[in-house]
């Protein structure tokens, strides 16, 4: 065999070695995917690799057709989350809520989400949570002030764009301070139950509340520091 036959050869080979494992690496890629819309990017890229690989290098039709038929069932679902994204429209409020609590999500996510809660008004003295009482609501204060006590002792504050109770609707443990509004409020109250069973079913809405949870949290414990430094000065 000649160089060039030889060299010809295993060009070849090595480019169905790699289109072949391609499909595998792809697919493998898109189950590590946190989010939908990614994943299902990836698993129509594995489907048509795979396609191809079964065509041009098996000769293989009854293989292109399931492959075929697993890119278009993707396809089809990309389709549905963007008519969803298309059909979902927020408000004010909501825009609110969703740029600043779950920004990640997908717009039809979002919808529901929503459907967890409801939009309230507080007057201030207004509890938000009880201290040693399990949070009933996860609230997302959109307008207004509150004060937070532990053991009677005030510790901080809470302002607009601060989520309040997510402590204990994390961990399912009783709130370890009462948040008192001291100004008329807005805010949004995500009934906990609900919310459970969302998250349960969502694994990326589950996420988006966690991340999101914790970065108030670390927020309002920077918050509690300073304080404390401005009262010991």
């Amino acid at each position: 065999m000649s160089a060039p036959d030889f060299i010809a050869n295993n060009s070849a080979l090595l480019t169905r070695y790699f289109v072949g494992n391609l499909e595998y690496v792809l697919l493998i890629a898109s189950m590590l995917m946190t989010r939908m819309l990614l994943l299902r990017v990836l698993a129509i890229g594995s489907g048509f690799v795979g396609a191809s690989y079964s065509t041009f290098w098996l000769s293989d039709p009854v293989g292109t057709f399931w492959e075929m038929a697993f890119t278009v069932v993707n396809i089809g679902q990309i389709a549905l989350i963007a008519y969803r994204n298309r059909v979902s429209r927020f408000n004010d409020e909501e825009q609110a809520f969703y740029t600043q609590a779950v920004p990640t999500l997908e717009p039809f996510q979002m919808r529901r989400l929503l459907q967890t809660g409801k939009w309230r008004d507080g007057r201030p003295g207004a509890e938000l949570t009880r201290q040693g009482e399990p949070a009933s609501h996860l609230v997302f204060l959109r307008s207004g002030a509150a004060s937070v006590f532990v053991d009677g002792r005030c510790v901080g504050n809470c302002s607009a764009g601060d989520l309040i109770g997510e402590i204990s609707i994390r961990t399912g443990k009783p709130a370890s301070a009462t948040v008192v509004a001291n100004t008329s409020i807005r805010y949004f109250a995500l009934e906990r139950d609900a919310l459970h069973r969302l998250i349960t079913a969502d694994p990326e809405i589950a996420l988006a509340v966690d991340v999101s949870n914790r970065l108030d949290l670390e927020i309002k414990l920077v918050r509690m520091n300073q304080t404390a430094l401005q009262h010991c000065a």
